[in-house]
């Protein structure tokens, strides 16, 4: 499967720029295996995907990738990788429940650095002002509150990829702070650069809206 990086984002928006090598590894795996995998659906043309809150249209015939109610907008370049990564490679491992940080995924500690760090830092940026929008968000699309924070939750990634946010409000002494957490079996489901741009769609649906 094609990997993000940075010569990618620069070049690619929307999930219709995809090159076509990327669905390789996809036409070659039959539907119903990868729709037990992902934990989606399967209508005989098309993959039904949730990713955060949002259910996506995967039509391998086509190359196309589209919202499935086909009235939001136009699909980005991330949010397609993401899909086609998961439908091509999942393992249909279920999720742990236990939390961990990119960061601490095996391979994760040279990955997510420079230009791949988890956008920890830009979610508290935002929450930071907007505590309540993030809540609201959240809520919205399936989360739920856990403890931990001054604020946090879990939300439905990918079926089997939950993610967690966890923000501690600042004072005087320090800043405040926000780290974006996985399930401990997301690589059963994604490569490290899936779980990146998963990360960034997070960010993106929280501090700019879906």
């Amino acid at each position: 499967m094609t990997e993000m990086n940075a010569s990618q984002d620069e070049l690619f928006r929307w999930a219709d720029q995809i090159p076509p090598a990327a669905w390789t590894d996809l036409h070659n795996r039959s539907p119903q295996q990868a729709t037990e995998a992902v934990g989606a659906a399967w209508d005989g043309e098309s993959f039904k995907v949730p990713l955060l809150g949002i259910e996506y249209s995967v039509n391998p015939g086509k190359q196309q990738i589209q919202t499935a109610d086909k009235s939001k907008p136009r699909v980005d370049y991330q949010t397609g990788i993401v899909l086609l990564t998961t439908l091509s490679m999942s393992k249909g491992v279920p999720p742990s429940g236990r939390m961990t940080v990119p960061q601490e995924l095996a391979g994760g500690r040279m990955f997510f650095t420079g230009a791949h760090a988890v956008p920890n830092k830009q979610l508290a940026k935002y929450v930071e002002k907007n505590p309540d929008k993030l809540l609201d968000r959240a809520l919205g699309i399936g989360g739920e509150m856990i403890e931990g924070a001054d604020i946090a939750f879990r939300v439905p990634g990918l079926p089997y990829v939950p993610l967690y946010v966890l923000y501690w409000r600042g004072d005087q002494e320090s800043p405040s702070r926000a780290v974006i957490g996985i399930d401990d079996r997301a690589l059963f489901h994604l490569d490290l650069a899936g779980v990146f741009g998963l990360t960034n769609i997070l960010v993106f649906r929280f501090c700019r809206g879906a």
